[in-house]
């Protein structure tokens, strides 16, 4: 499926970050782990894995996977951890629901709770990837609007220089961008299943390339920020409004 090619995609991506910085040793917050899925690749790729999940039902299936991982019941707004504990946090398809003042707070817990020279990776939503969900987004909106369709799901669309300037501007902190997923394979797995499949297979090599330039960053399937807390930070919080867009 679109959504498992997706998932498979990123997660490879994560995973290269993650081992070039830290190589398969150190302390990981998945935050908003939901049934423990990444945790359960974190640990097999040899590190320390703590998890955080608000919900009670997810939060239980993640620690009947991972019975060895301490699972803690907290938000994203307020992690229940010490200052300067983790060497990495990751965050999975989170950040996309939030408010604009639950973003900032959120990041604002993340850089609390790594370590000095420790790194984040967070996925978010491409605003212009070339898959049409940002245009079918706007689409459901106006259906709820005008003809009383049900409320659906708020979502944060961002851009990568977006991205980066906001952490400019609101922490002081250096965040890079990167991408995963040729997004148009998207809508050939949602229009015709084995079609889609087939040019996964054969657009595979082509996509890992894609993957590794800058300009297809705007247009990729999957955006992800590495956020780096300073090795000497005392304080990465900045009180100057910045709107998030």
């Amino acid at each position: 499926s679109a959504f498992a090619y997706g998932r498979k995609k990123l997660y490879e991506k994560m995973n290269r970050i993650i081992d070039d910085r830290l190589d398969g040793k150190g302390d990981v917050l998945e935050a908003a782990c939901g049934t423990g899925y990444y945790i359960k690749v974190l640990r097999a790729n040899g590190y320390n894995v703590t998890g955080v999940e608000p919900a009670d039902g997810m939060r239980e299936r993640a620690q009947k996977k991972n019975p060895k991982t301490e699972i803690k019941n907290g938000v994203i707004s307020a992690l229940p951890f010490p200052d300067n504990t983790f060497d990495a946090v990751t965050s999975i398809e989170l950040f996309r629901y939030l408010e604009a003042a639950d973003i900032k707070q959120g990041y604002a817990e993340i850089l609390r709770v790594l370590k000095p020279g420790g790194f984040a990776v967070v996925t978010l939503v491409n605003r212009y990837a070339l898959d049409g969900f940002l245009f079918s987004y706007y689409f459901k909106l106006m259906l709820e609007k005008y003809f009383g369709k049900p409320i659906i799901n708020y979502c944060d669309a961002v851009s990568p220089s977006e991205t980066e300037k906001y952490f400019k501007d609101n922490f002081n902190v250096v965040a890079s961008t990167e991408s995963a997923m040729f997004a148009p394979l998207r809508i050939i797995y949602k229009l015709y299943p084995k079609l889609g499949e087939w040019c996964a297979k054969r657009l595979e090599s082509f996509d890992e390339k894609l993957n590794q330039t800058d300009w297809h960053k705007k247009f990729a399937g999957h955006l992800i920020v590495v956020i780096e807390k300073k090795a000497d930070a005392k304080e990465n919080t900045n009180t100057a409004p910045v709107r998030h867009i």
